[in-house]
């Protein structure tokens, strides 16, 4: 295939491009993925990237005197930066911790009970006197919209975001294999048959 290739130089140009986005895509989700803790999904897209690397590499140092080959080699390199980091984004691995500091008087927890958020609330003070802590752990795809319905509930509120590497499946379902896939998410139907 590379022999093809190599006497379509152009051709080789966007494979060696193409190829390099799919390989930093590939280590931009592996790196996530360890981070994550989801071990066997890390190593699998470590083979992979490291297959596909290896493979690009070896073109553009067998074909050092084809300047453009590094050239689409590093322009891959950066393409495949950001489209891992928008295919990580669209795939919305894990759950977060949101921590929403808000006036008392707006009983946040409850309308987010009502809402089906798992919010557990405490009562604190702050400097303009007392307030309630609620924290909600959620699937990162959720977060965007429980955002939106804290700020309506209070716009005045303070909140904050965390990353959460393990999560109780007591209220919250843990990432699984389906999750991997966002629009095959379909736990709950399998758990009603």
């Amino acid at each position: 295939m590379f022999e093809y290739f190599a006497a379509h130089p152009w051709l080789l140009v966007i494979g060696i491009f193409c190829l390099r986005i799919v390989d930093q895509t590939i280590g931009t989700l592996r790196t996530i993925s360890v981070v994550r803790g989801y071990f066997a999904l890390a190593v699998a897209m470590g083979f992979l990237e490291v297959f596909i690397w290896i493979n690009v590499i070896g073109q553009v140092i067998s074909n050092l005197h084809a300047w453009y080959l590094t050239v689409s080699y590093a322009a891959g390199f950066a393409a495949g930066q950001a489209v891992g980091m928008w295919v990580e984004a669209k795939l919305a691995l894990g759950n977060q911790l949101v921590r929403v500091i808000t006036d008392r008087e707006k009983n946040l927890a409850h309308t987010l009970w009502d809402h089906g958020y798992p919010a557990t609330e405490t009562e604190s003070m702050g400097p303009s006197g007392p307030v309630d802590v609620v924290f909600i752990v959620a699937g990162r795809e959720k977060i965007p919209d429980l955002i939106r319905l804290v700020c309506q509930l209070d716009p005045d509120c303070f909140y904050t975001i965390e990353d959460v590497r393990k999560v109780s499946t007591k209220y919250i379902k843990s990432a699984g294999l389906l999750d991997f896939i966002p629009w095959l998410r379909v736990v709950n139907v399998i758990k009603k048959r």
